[in-house]
């Protein structure tokens, strides 16, 4: 082929001619930046001198190569090119017979209709390739007269542009300026200098070396006066290359330097002094004014106005916010009896006295010398030490005796005064019954200007502390304060909760400190009332007893048939005005006689009769007695609530013996200590059965004292007026409680048989329960849950099934017998649904059931047991987050099983029921991928367009765009999937566009996108993955399909050689084979390559990239032993068949 390119008899080197235009092109285009493709034009035209030519137009210059080979020009370019390629077949058909355009862009392929020589012109940015007959002789045709005039012309033109510009006197440097900017901690300066400058800077000894990357005018004058004070400048070099200045800065001084939109800038930082801040400054401000003397007591009414008078003062002439004061020592001195703690600020303290040691806490980040404190008043503090806990120091000083301690505040100053003579006096604290926003009752402390609640470690009295930490004026606790669940500490300032149960919660809110337990406090309706008045008050109260013993007692004598008939004649004979008075000695014979359903019909009548009885206090009491003889304990309750006998001590001795059936124990004690007086001259059957109740309380409630008294009266009681059976529980229960592990098994054993079905279901159930938290071997496992069985069997209702089903709940879970534990857990909540334990119970299964399905629980299960237990009980599926990721991982692992309409259905509910917004969105993209592999791409659809929302991360997004497209195309809606993919980039977009092409059967789309994957794949050493191979496969099944043949040669000679060791290499050796006598043969196997799972790849390119919006995929199933046909076993394939769609 020619190298020379001949134009009106002058003969051109082509590289010459190339050089010429691509220095007119760089001359008049600046050498702009190529783009990432050129595009081209392409024209075919006949010439008369009887030879074809391709004429190429680009953009910019591009080098191009030919070649012809086995009747197929081939143009290879330097870079991908966009050209379209139609039209040429059209122009010259009689020499062109089928055009293609590589899929890299790299290069076109013409099948040209019969042998011709090629030769290519290349003049700048055009090229010409010319088709000559094989004969051709002499001189090679030249390229067209129009086009070397436009070089030429080119040429002129940038010739004459560059003359003119050397001609052109050179421009004087820019001319650089600086401002400058002060700041309280640095100094900037700002450079003025043409855009794309760099400056270069360097700081040493002092010295500061500025370097700008281009030669600039400047100004020394002008630079020196613009300068800081402090700051010299000290030299000045402006070289042809760059321009640098040297300047002199102070000691310690830094430097940092970039670019804005003001120019380039500069600023040096000052050095930062520590003592900058002086701690004797903040103690001394200047100007001082003196603190006027403490008011008297007597004037509180003055306080206000001046505290009101002194912030108007301060904001007239407020000074600027000064930086936060950082932490500091904190000032100690001794004043007499006076201990004073200077602060950097106002600074939250308590103080209380414990097992003979005053505890301080400050609640400050200020250090605490514990050295300055050492030797400070001898003769009161023996000893003291700092320590810090959590965000509070403690200061614990043990004193000497027992001397008055009061503390006071003066600004940021604490003391503690341990004399007579002391500060303004503290305002007391007053606890207040409250309510939380639940409703459950707790205790409010008001405590103006509280700043935390602080827990401490168990003190000198080993137990722990709340502490309640406030500024100034001093609040103090003068008296201890005792409850059922917790008592306050008296105290110097603040407040100091010790609780007495486990779950006691203290907690800041606005201005108080709020004390409750989960379920609410128990606190006597008369909190804060003097004792001397409740005494008084109960003494009022128990002169006109409800129940008078003696004649309660009385009743039961004598033959109860023949009495009670006496007392129905009364009835019967009685006036209108006597009639309810003999009502009610019937009613009141019945309830003695424990006939309460007796007694209940004759009281209801006269209160229904008689107006006047509703208001009678013994009537009313004796309704509340008989309703709770039948353990109708809520009808019980509401009687005792009448007005007339709601106060009444007695009346709150029965209402605690239904607190402790409802075992509301802690409400029910308090209620049995107020009236344990009244009980005293209650029979001797009654008594017992109030003393064994508030035993029961006092031991569920660990008050063991109470217990101890309690079941001693049982045991002095007379003979066979309580049931020792009964008594000997409650004194193992003691055991228990009191720490006595031996005793009480050895207590609860012997009951396991008792006469009484009660009493041995309760022994058997505390025996397991005490086996299980000593973890004593004496019960197995085995046995403990076999007892716990036949009790909840034989024993319905009350605490007995309920503490059983607990137990048996927590047993089967220890032995990994999860349905069973669920079972027990369901029959608890249909059982006892407003039961506390119920509620705890639940809570515990649901957290099994969620450390089952999440994590590795799940993985211990057998696959079937697993979802069996999901669909059996979802109502213990968490709510919320982790809910929804149980549910995710069941449906991960459903699909893994193959079992994809139940994966789709849990999705569904999810999405359905239980999520909204993004996650609703989420949630349906794996619902979507799910249908997919199910092979329902119309749900996918629709459950990525009902959940479509504008507002999703963009990652969503995508990700759902990707399954709805593969869904549209697997439903056949080729032009909207890739409709749809059309804004798109990315290597995933361009994979699902080729299985969009082939699911569509658009063969040679699909053959150039497989092959547009492949990439540089051909080249190098390195051998195929199996993806590419398959890709390589489909392009050359695509090429097959659509007859592609120049195409298919393309394909054998990029990735013949690397096709040719693996185990498809026969297979790709037949489809590419220029040897193939049956059509029947190559469609055939054809057709087994088409049908290869692209589905599967898809979701596992889109898992791989979008992780998080992903179902899990399904275990691939084992191949059908399907063969493939050989090129020997034509005869036998098939008649040709379009492939399957996958």
């Amino acid at each position: 082929m020619s190298r020379w390119v001949e134009y009106h008899g002058l003969r051109l080197s082509r590289s010459l001619a190339f050089g010429i235009g691509l220095a007119a092109l760089a001359l008049a285009a600046g050498l702009e930046t190529p783009a990432f493709a050129a595009g081209a034009n392409l024209r075919g035209e006949a010439m008369p001198a009887g030879f074809g030519r391709l004429s190429l137009s680009f953009d910019e210059p591009i080098q191009t190569r030919i070649r012809v080979s086995n009747g197929v020009l081939i143009v290879a370019f330097g870079g991908q090119v966009q050209v379209d390629v139609a039209r040429i077949a059209r122009e010259l058909p009689n020499y062109v017979s089928v055009a293609r355009v590589d899929p890299d862009g790299r290069g076109m392929r013409f099948a040209l209709t019969q042998p011709y020589k090629a030769n290519l012109i290349e003049a700048g940015d055009k090229a010409f390739i010319d088709l000559l007959p094989q004969n051709w002789a002499g001189v090679m045709p030249g390229p067209p007269a129009e086009a070397m005039a436009e070089l030429t012309e080119r040429l002129r033109l940038a010739e004459a542009r560059a003359k003119e510009a050397a001609r052109q006197p050179a421009a004087p440097p820019a001319l650089l300026t600086m401002t400058t900017a002060s700041l309280p901690t640095l100094e900037r300066l700002i450079f003025k200098a043409p855009p794309e400058t760099k400056l270069a800077s360097t700081l040493s000894d002092g010295t500061l070396k500025l370097v700008f990357d281009r030669p600039m005018n400047v100004e020394a004058g002008a630079i020196r006066n613009a300068l800081p004070r402090d700051i010299d400048l000290t030299g000045l070099d402006a070289g042809k290359e760059a321009l640098s200045l040297a300047l002199a800065l102070p000691k310690d001084w830094q430097m940092r330097s970039f670019s804005d939109e003001t120019g380039l800038v500069v600023d040096l930082l000052r050095p930062v002094k520590q003592e900058a801040l002086s701690l004797t400054d903040l103690i001394k401000p200047p100007a001082p004014t003196p603190a006027p003397p403490a008011e008297p007591a007597a004037k509180p009414a003055t306080a206000p106005a001046a505290q009101q008078a002194a912030p108007a003062v301060k904001a007239a002439a407020a000074p600027p916010e000064a930086p936060e004061i950082p932490p500091g020592p904190v000032v100690i001195t001794a004043d007499g009896k006076r201990l004073d703690f200077r602060f950097t600020r106002p600074t939250g303290a308590a103080a209380f006295l414990d097992a003979g040691v005053m505890t301080l806490v400050f609640d400050t980040r200020d250090t605490i010398d514990p050295a300055k404190l050492a030797g400070l008043m001898p003769k009161l503090i023996e000893d003291s030490s700092v320590s810090r806990e959590g965000k509070v120091t403690l200061v614990r000083l043990k004193l000497a005796g027992q001397p008055l301690t009061r503390v006071f505040d003066n600004g940021p100053v604490w003391s503690l005064d341990l004399g007579e003579d002391a500060g303004r006096p503290a305002a007391p604290v007053e606890p207040k019954r409250s309510m939380d926003e639940h409703g459950q009752t707790i205790v409010a402390v008001p405590l103006p200007g509280l700043t935390g609640i602080h827990w401490l470690e168990a003190g000198p009295a080993g137990l722990p502390v709340a502490v309640a930490t406030a500024t100034g004026p001093a609040r103090l606790a003068p008296k201890p304060y005792q409850f059922v669940e917790f008592g306050l500490l008296p105290t110097a300032q603040g407040l100091a909760v010790q609780p007495r149960a486990d779950d006691v919660a203290v907690r800041a809110g606005t201005e108080q400190v709020r004390i409750g337990r989960s379920g609410g406090l128990n606190v006597s309706l008369d909190l804060g009332q003097p004792a001397d008045k409740a005494e008084r008050k109960a003494e009022k109260q128990e002169a006109a007893p409800l129940l008078d013993g003696d004649a309660w007692a009385g009743l039961r004598l004598g033959n109860p048939r023949e009495r009670a008939h006496a007392l129905m004649l009364d009835i019967t004979d009685a006036s209108r005005g006597r009639k309810s008075e003999a009502r009610l000695a019937l009613a009141r014979f019945y309830a003695a006689n424990g006939l309460m359903p007796e007694a209940a019909g004759p009281l209801n009548a006269l209160l229904v009769d008689d107006k006047r009885m509703r208001d009678n206090r013994e009537a009313l009491f004796l309704k509340g007695v008989i309703a709770a003889g039948m353990h109708r304990n809520q009808q019980a309750l509401a009687a005792f609530d009448a007005a007339p006998i709601k106060d009444d001590v007695e009346t709150g001795l029965w209402r605690a013996l239904i607190e402790q059936r409802l075992n509301r124990n802690a409400q029910a004690l308090i209620g049995f200590r107020r009236a344990e007086a009244v009980l005293d001259r209650y029979p001797a059957d009654l008594q017992g059965e109030f003393r064994e109740a508030m035993a029961r309380a006092a031991l569920a409630q660990q008050d063991i004292a109470v217990a101890e008294r309690q079941i001693q009266l049982l045991a002095d009681m007379p003979r066979g007026s309580f049931d020792q059976e009964h008594l000997a529980l409650l004194q193992a229960w003691l055991d228990d409680v009191g720490g006595r592990p031996e005793a009480a098994m050895n207590g609860y054993k012997p009951l396991f048989e008792a006469k009484s079905r009660p009493i041995a279901a309760e022994a058997q159930l505390r025996a397991v329960k005490l086996a299980d938290a000593e973890k004593r071997t004496d019960i197995k496992p085995e046995e403990a849950i076999a007892r716990l069985e036949t009790v909840s069997v034989i024993w319905r209702g009350g605490r007995l099934e309920i503490e059983a089903l607990a137990g048996l709940s927590r047993l089967y879970a220890d032995q990994h017998r999860w349905r069973d534990a669920f079972m027990v857990a369901r029959r608890a909540n249909e059982n006892f649904t407003e039961d506390p334990l119920t509620q705890r119970m639940h809570d515990e299964t649901a957290q099994r059931f969620a450390e089952l399905f999440s994590g590795d629980g799940l993985g211990k299960l057998p696959r079937i047991e697993a979802l069996a237990l999901f669909y059996d009980f979802k109502e213990f599926l968490p709510i919320g987050r982790r809910g929804d990721e149980i549910t995710r991982l069941l449906a991960d692992r459903l699909v893994e099983l193959d079992l994809l309409d139940q994966a789709a259905e849990i999705l569904k509910y999810q999405m359905d029921r239980r999520l909204s917004g993004a996650a609703r969105s989420t949630v349906a993209a794996r619902l979507a991928m799910v249908d997919l592999m199910n092979g329902k791409p119309a749900d996918a659809v629709r459950a990525l367009q009902t959940t479509r929302l504008v507002e999703l991360p963009a990652d969503v997004k995508r990700a759902r765009l990707l399954l709805e497209a593969k869904a549209l195309s697997d439903l056949s809606r080729t032009d909207q999937a890739l409709e749809m993919l059309e804004a798109e980039r990315g290597p995933e977009i361009d994979r699902l566009r080729a299985d969009i092409h082939w699911t569509g059967r658009r063969w040679r789309e699909a053959g150039e996108a497989y092959e547009r994957l492949l990439g540089e794949a051909w080249r190098g050493d390195g051998a195929l993955s199996d993806g590419e191979r398959a890709d390589v496969m489909r392009a050359g099944v695509s090429y097959v399909m659509a007859s592609e043949n120049l195409s298919l040669d393309r394909l054998r000679s990029k990735f013949a050689p690397k096709m040719a060791g693996g185990a498809d290499a026969r297979t790709f050796a037949f489809i590419t084979g220029a040897d193939r006598t049956r059509a029947a043969d190559i469609r055939e196997m054809a057709r087994a390559t088409a049908n290869a799972d692209t589905l599967s790849e898809f979701l596992k390119a889109y898992r791989e990239r979008y992780p998080a919006y992903s179902a899990a995929m399904r275990k691939p199933q084992a191949p059908a032993a399907d063969k493939l046909p050989s090129p020997a076993d034509g005869a036998a394939a098939e008649p040709a068949t379009p492939p399957s769609r996958s």
